[in-house]
C-alpha cells in the first residue's frame, strides 16, 4: 500500500529547528491509522539563505501529498508565496497552516489566501492528528475541533478545542528519536502557560493555565541531551525559568547531576524581580550564563495599561546580583506600547543603561493576533500594520513621527551601547 507523504515545514533562523513540528510528528505516530497510511517528514529551512523557489524545488522532488507549515510573524509570507505556487503547480496536494500568527485569525486567513485548506488553531498536537485522519480518509473535518476550514468554497471555523491538560500525552520528539539534539539550538519545555497575562504577549492570554510535563520525562531529556559532548550549549524556552523556587531547585538539580561535559545553559527568559542570592547560586549549579528579561517599559502607567509585572527596586537588585555574579542579562525595551511616548521611553532606555545589562534590545511593538492590544487595538486607539509582522505605526500618546524618532534613537543607543540593532523580529 502507497502511503501518503506528509511533510512539515518551518522556516527559522540559520541553523535552527522546530521544536513544535517535533511535538506533532511525535504525538502523531502515535496513532495506529497515521502510522499504516502516511509518512511525515520534518524539514527546517533556513529562512534567510534558501528562496523560494529553491523550496518548491525540493518539494517537486519529494512530492507530497500533505503540507503542513508552522506559521510566525517572520516567516509568514515566505509560507504564503510556497503554498500559492506548490498549489498552482500540484493543485492535489493539501496544505495546513498552523502556530500563532495564522490560529487566532484562521478565516482572515483563509479567505484572503484560496490555496489554503485548513488552519489548525492553538496548541496543534491533537488537532493536527485528527486533521490528518481526516485527509487519509477517517473522521470528518466538520467535526474537528481547533480548525478552521475551507468547505465547498464556504469558510468554516469550528469550536475551539481546550488545551491539552495531561502533556504527558505528548511524546518527547528527543526520546522518541525525531528530533536530534545539536549544539546551541537544542530546546526543552517543561510547562506550558504563563503566569502574567501581558497584554502584548499571545502566551498568557490564549494558554493561562499552567500544565506541567511529567519530571520523569523532563530528567530524561536533560540526560539525553547532556549525554552528548558536542552540545556545548542548550535553552530552556519554559515562559518563566525562575517562576517557583522549588521547582527551579529540582530542575537545576537534574542539569547539574547530568551535566558531566560543562554545557552551558543560555538565554532563560526569567523574572529578574524574582532573583536572590538563592536564585543566583542555582543558575549556577546549572551553568546558566545568559538570561532574558523584561522589563519593556519602566513607566507605570504604560505598565499598567498592558498589565506587565515590573517592581523598580527588584528589578535593578536582581540585575545587579546576576552581573556580579557573572550571568550575562539581556534586557528588553518595546517602542510604541500604549500609554508611553517618545519622552517616556527615553526614560526607559536611561533607567536601564544606568542599570548596566550586559545588552540591551530594542524591538518595536509588534500588534500579534490574539494578544488583547490586538483583539482591543480600537479601545487603545492603535494603528498598525495589518501585514506581519504586524508593527505598531502609531498610538493616541505615539504619533508615527516619534516612533520613528524612537527607532532612530535606538540605533544611536545600540551603537553606543555596543549591542544588536533594533528590528522587527520577536
Amino acid at each position: 500500500m502507497n502511503k501518503k507523504k506528509v511533510i512539515l515545514i518551518s522556516f527559522n533562523w540559520a541553523n535552527h529547528f522546530s521544536l513544535a513540528l517535533g511535538y506533532l510528528k511525535a504525538y502523531a505516530l502515535k496513532d495506529n491509522l497515521i502510522r499504516e497510511k502516511a509518512d511525515i517528514e520534518i524539514v527546517d529551512f533556513d529562512t534567510e539563505m534558501l528562496s523560494v523557489q529553491q523550496v518548491i524545488y525540493y518539494l517537486s522532488q519529494t512530492k507530497p501529498d500533505i503540507l503542513g507549515f508552522s506559521c510566525y510573524c517572520w516567516n509568514i509570507e515566505k509560507v504564503l508565496d510556497t503554498a500559492r505556487i506548490i498549489r498552482t503547480i500540484y493543485p492535489h496536494i493539501k496544505i495546513i497552516l498552523g502556530g500563532p500568527e495564522v490560529g487566532p485569525i484562521g478565516p482572515k486567513y483563509l479567505r484572503e489566501h484560496p490555496y489554503i485548506d485548513a488552519v489548525i488553531k492553538g496548541e496543534g498536537e491533537i488537532t493536527f492528528t485528527e486533521l490528518l485522519k481526516v485527509y487519509l480518509g477517517n473522521g470528518s473535518i466538520e467535526e474537528t475541533e481547533g480548525v478552521s476550514c475551507r468547505i465547498n468554497g464556504n469558510i468554516l471555523s469550528n469550536p475551539d478545542r481546550a488545551p491539552i491538560e495531561d502533556l504527558s500525552k505528548i511524546p518527547s520528539p528527543y526520546l522518541e528519536g525525531i528530533i536530534t539534539p545539536r549544539d546551541k539550538v537544542t530546546y526543552i519545555e517543561t510547562y506550558r502557560g504563563c503566569i502574567f497575562r501581558c497584554h502584548y504577549c499571545f502566551e498568557g492570554k490564549n494558554l493561562p493555565k499552567l500544565r506541567f510535563f511529567p519530571e520523569e520525562r523532563v530528567r530524561k531529556e536533560i540526560e539525553f541531551i547532556l549525554s552528548h559532548p558536542e552540545i556545548r550549549s542548550f535553552h530552556f524556552v519554559d515562559t518563566v525559568f525562575n517562576f517557583r523556587k522549588d521547582r527551579l531547585a529540582r530542575i537545576v538539580d537534574m542539569i547539574s547531576s547530568a551535566n558531566r561535559f560543562g554545557t552551558e545553559l543560555r538565554t532563560v527568559e526569567i523574572i529578574v524581580e524574582f532573583v536572590d542570592e538563592e536564585t543566583v547560586a542555582l543558575f549556577k549549579k546549572a551553568n546558566v550564563k545568559s538570561i532574558e528579561t523584561g522589563p519593556q517599559t519602566v513607566n507605570e502607567d504604560t505598565l499598567k495599561k498592558v498589565n506587565r509585572f515590573y517592581k523598580a527596586d527588584k528589578f535593578a537588585k536582581g540585575l545587579r546580583l546576576l552581573e556580579d555574579n557573572g550571568i550575562e542579562v539581556t534586557t528588553d525595551l518595546i517602542i510604541g506600547l500604549p500609554g508611553d511616548n517618545f519622552f517616556k521611553f527615553v526614560n526607559s532606555a536611561r533607567t536601564l543603561i544606568d542599570m548596566k545589562p550586559t545588552t540591551i534590545v530594542f524591538s518595536i511593538l509588534h500588534v500579534l493576533p490574539g494578544t488583547i492590544l490586538y483583539e482591543k487595538s480600537q479601545e487603545f486607539g492603535l494603528k498598525f500594520d495589518d501585514k506581519a509582522p504586524h508593527l505598531v505605526l502609531s498610538t493616541p500618546d505615539f504619533p508615527f513621527e516619534d516612533i520613528d524618532k524612537a527607532v532612530i534613537m535606538a540605533y544611536s543607543l545600540d551603537k553606543e551601547y555596543n549591542i544588536k540593532p533594533p528590528s522587527a523580529e520577536v
